[in-house]
């Protein structure tokens, strides 16, 4: 009999990037499901976190490489078996360097991830060695949207788990990023598997294959986030059908399936506010024979075109399906697609509701009289039987009865004209709402909640106001995990603090965010000031005097500390005074008649300093004199 087991690896809080929300979450909600709704055993499942630090035989389980790499190989020589099916997943950060692909450990530096990170080939190397029968590896590294760090992870993994014969799924295509949501606390990547596994029936690769690629989709629009898409590699069609959870588990499945649906709900679905229209994403499966996949890579300020390139026999096939986008500024900004959706639709709702007024009471903005088609023949019939013009008698009213009758005829009309409109002005309230909507920025939809809150209970848009003002909270504190995901904690704070009060199950995981954030504030600050000194530090070995190039390279150091952050006063009063050094070395080599290196040196002080001025004014001479010589 076949075991299963599975070592699941999330680390959250970096020692040298900035931490993630959810990838610890994905590794123990993952590892949870095959532990106690799997056939898993518990002796052959592994669970390595930044918080899970407990020994395991023996051996710390602080998730650094060193204890990575040595609780790995104990675990595959010692726990496995030929027969055995390993899942291997990992989530964090991954990073390319030289064209290889590196996973990040806790201590991984993205500047020196050859020495500090793990790399994905030997990961895979050394997985394929090990006693066991089957691999299936899952990567969920794409989470890293920092300028300094390339997002081309999973091209050389993609093609050395080709080579090895292994299965590896990836959260996200090249070029793409692996998005988290705090409506699901996972990422979309492992809630969708989950799903996949537990409502999907999705007993093989090839089966939750299929129903990633509709799925994931569909979570990047529902949560107004950019198309994201898993991308797999298997060696063969024999592996996309082999089983990848314990037989038993399906056998057990069809038995208790009604109950569970009647119990449970599904794992995303039931956190979703309102769902929007779902996309179907249609995903082809090309066999590689003579095609060559070129993928351009960027690191750094180089690119590389790398070539995946493989010929298939009659025995094996090879699949790979990314679907990626022919060009990145044409992928569709969901977020921008629903909000029009939504103003198009209420718009449309408010003219219906407005022309059936309008058609109700088309005698009051007419000004005609309508007229019963009954009693016109007998109109007809009394204009035929004389010609004269016969006035009736009015009764003689009072002045005071006069006025009061017409007090309350005037009070029913304008009752029922308030009933008629009243439908249509709130709409038109909530219309306002959806305008304010011109752009996804959390303010846009703090404005657009407010105007929505204009809506009464008592009236029948009310329930749909509130759906829409739960919906708009929910963007909001995804654009603030967005941010605190960017490491702009300030303005994650800020802006989850526009969640508003009455909107109290999003209210409360809003300020439990905030919590969290608070700390990493005060550590972002003190991390700053740090390397701020350093990098005035390193700025000032820079210099060497006389030699003016080494003055701007000072200056370009100074300028990155950015303002609001500690030592900036102080990068500030060296820029200017290094600027005043390069103009006065210019000003000396002028005296000397050395005006082309004076016209060098001149051209190097920095734009809005203060010798930027006079720095120009002196080119402007040297130059003419430069030009008089040159006549002579």
């Amino acid at each position: 009999m076949k075991n299963y087991a599975c070592i699941a690896i999330g680390i959250n809080q970096y020692e040298f990037i900035q931490p993630l929300s959810y990838a610890k979450q994905d590794a123990e909600a993952l590892h949870s499901f095959l532990l106690n709704e799997t056939n898993f055993s518990p002796e052959q499942c592994l669970l390595l976190t930044d918080s899970n630090l407990l020994p395991i035989w023996e051996q710390p389980t602080y998730p650094c490489k060193e204890n990575l790499l040595n609780l790995i190989e104990d675990f595959c020589q010692h726990q496995l078996q030929k027969e055995n099916f390993i899942w291997y997943f990992f989530s964090g950060y991954g990073v390319v360097y030289q064209n290889q692909d590196y996973i990040m450990p806790i201590d991984g530096n993205p500047q020196d991830p050859e020495t500090t990170g793990i790399s994905i080939k030997k990961l895979l190397e050394t997985l394929k060695i090990y006693p066991t029968g089957q691999v299936l590896v899952i990567l969920d590294v794409n989470h890293n949207r920092l300028m300094e760090m390339d997002n081309q992870v999973g091209v050389q993994a993609a093609e050395v788990a080709r080579e090895l014969g292994i299965p590896l799924l990836m959260s996200c295509c090249p070029q793409q990023f692996s998005y988290e949501t705090s409506a699901l606390r996972l990422g979309f990547f492992t809630a969708a598997i989950i799903e996949g596994l537990r409502y999907g029936k999705c007993k093989t690769l090839k089966e939750l294959d299929s129903f990633l690629s509709n799925r994931l989709p569909e979570l990047s629009a529902q949560y107004l986030q950019q198309k994201q898409n898993h991308l797999i590699m298997v060696h063969s069609s024999e592996k996309m059908n082999q089983m990848i959870l314990p037989q038993k588990n399906y056998d057990d499945s069809n038995s208790r399936e009604e109950e569970e649906e009647e119990e449970e709900s599904v794992i995303v679905d039931s956190l979703i506010a309102s769902t929007t229209e779902k996309q179907v994403i249609k995903s082809v499966k090309t066999p590689l024979k003579n095609i060559t996949k070129k993928i351009n890579m960027v690191n750094g300020n180089k690119s590389h075109n790398h070539n995946i390139e493989s010929q298939t026999n009659s025995k094996n096939n090879i699949y790979i399906k990314a679907e990626m986008s022919e060009n990145i500024s044409q992928n569709i900004n969901s977020d921008q697609y629903f909000l029009q959706k939504l103003i198009v639709g209420s718009s449309l709702t408010f003219l219906v509701l407005l022309l059936g007024v309008f058609l109700t009471n088309k005698s009051i903005f007419t000004g005609t009289q309508v007229v019963d088609i009954e009693a016109v023949p007998n109109i007809k019939m009394e204009e035929d039987a004389s010609s004269e013009v016969t006035l009736s008698t009015l009764p003689v009213v009072s002045s005071s009865e006069g006025q009061s009758q017409e007090k309350t005829d005037i009070a029913k009309e304008n009752s029922g004209k308030q009933e008629e409109s009243q439908t249509p002005a709130n709409q038109l309230i909530l219309s306002e709402a959806l305008t304010e909507l011109d752009s996804v920025m959390a303010s846009s939809f703090s404005k657009a909640i407010i105007k929505a809150a204009q809506i009464s209970q008592s009236d029948p848009l009310y329930p749909e106001a509130q759906n829409q003002i739960e919906r708009w909270s929910l963007t909001i504190l995804d654009i603030a995990s967005g941010r605190a995901l960017k490491g702009d904690y300030d303005g994650a704070i800020n802006t989850a603090k526009l969640v508003p009060v009455n909107v109290r199950p999003i209210y409360q995981e809003a300020q439990l965010a905030i919590a969290e954030w608070q700390p990493q504030v005060i550590q972002q600050k003190k991390a700053n000031e740090g390397f701020n000194e350093a990098l005035l530090k390193a700025a000032k070995e820079k210099i060497k005097p006389g030699l003016a190039s080494s003055y701007i390279e000072a200056i370009n150091d100074a300028r990155k500390v950015l303002p609001g952050e500690s030592k900036y006063e102080e990068a500030q009063k060296l820029i200017t005074q290094w600027s005043n050094t390069i103009f006065s070395i210019a000003k000396v080599r002028a005296k000397n008649n050395n005006l082309s290196e004076a016209i060098l040196a001149g051209e190097l002080v920095p734009y809005g300093t203060p010798a930027y001025g006079s720095a120009q004014e002196a080119l402007a001479d040297w130059k003419n004199q430069q030009q008089t010589k040159k006549k002579n």
